[in-house]
């Protein structure tokens, strides 16, 4: 993991790039005598093993570096396809599993709150975060009453940093999720529940985006 002086990001991203797209050359020379499953694991295991490494940490970084790590993953998927020339992966993706990146980053948030509101992460982490407080005065709000969500902290300085941090996109990123998620009884129940929400999300919001075109 690289750190510049306005946490960018820019470098560690490049390093990451560099260094998947050097294992990926290698990996299509044993390509052809390789499973379908032992493809999966090599992609996993030598790719996004790198991209998941304190993914938490990339989360707002700009739009072109998250292109350039979704090159590498579709990459990947392209590998574990045999498919070399450049076409659509994301039905390919959504065959092996593979969240996009900007998921990948928020479900690495989602799965830290989640570790910390149960006792599973240092007090360091946990030291970042608010559960919200239940108001008296608000009962009748919903929103302000639920008290599965986390108080919200806004980001401050000249650096997008900043409004990066922990503390600040933690909370966002959890509250937009649906209560049955943030309520899981065990760890195993929420990753299955984040998992598939982060895939169908997308067709959600297409479904939501045409209904509201045809009502305009």
């Amino acid at each position: 993991m690289m750190f510049e002086i306005e946490l960018a990001m820019t470098e560690n991203d490049t390093k990451i790039v560099q260094s998947c797209n050097l294992q990926l050359v290698s990996m299509w020379h044993v390509a052809g005598k390789l499973t379908r499953e032992l493809k999966i694991k090599l992609a996993s295991t030598l790719n996004h093993s790198r991209i998941d490494f304190c993914s938490a940490l990339l989360h707002g970084i700009s739009v072109k570096d998250q292109k350039r790590l979704r090159k590498v993953q579709n990459s990947a998927t392209r590998f574990i396809s045999g498919q070399r020339r450049r076409r659509g992966v994301t039905e390919l993706r959504k065959r092996v599993h593979f969240l996009p990146i900007k998921e990948r980053i928020e479900y690495k948030i989602c799965l830290l709150v989640y570790k910390i509101q149960n006792g599973l992460c240092p007090d360091y982490l946990a030291d970042l975060i608010d559960r919200r407080e239940k108001k008296l005065e608000n009962m009748d709000l919903k929103d302000d009453s639920d008290v599965t969500k986390l108080k919200k902290k806004h980001g401050r300085g000249i650096y997008t940093s900043t409004y990066s941090a922990f503390s600040v996109a933690a909370p966002i990123t959890w509250n937009n999720l649906p209560i049955y998620i943030r309520i899981s009884p065990s760890i195993q129940l929420f990753k299955s529940r984040l998992k598939s929400y982060f895939f169908c999300f997308p067709l959600h919001m297409t479904y939501l985006h045409h209904l509201l075109q045809h009502q305009l």
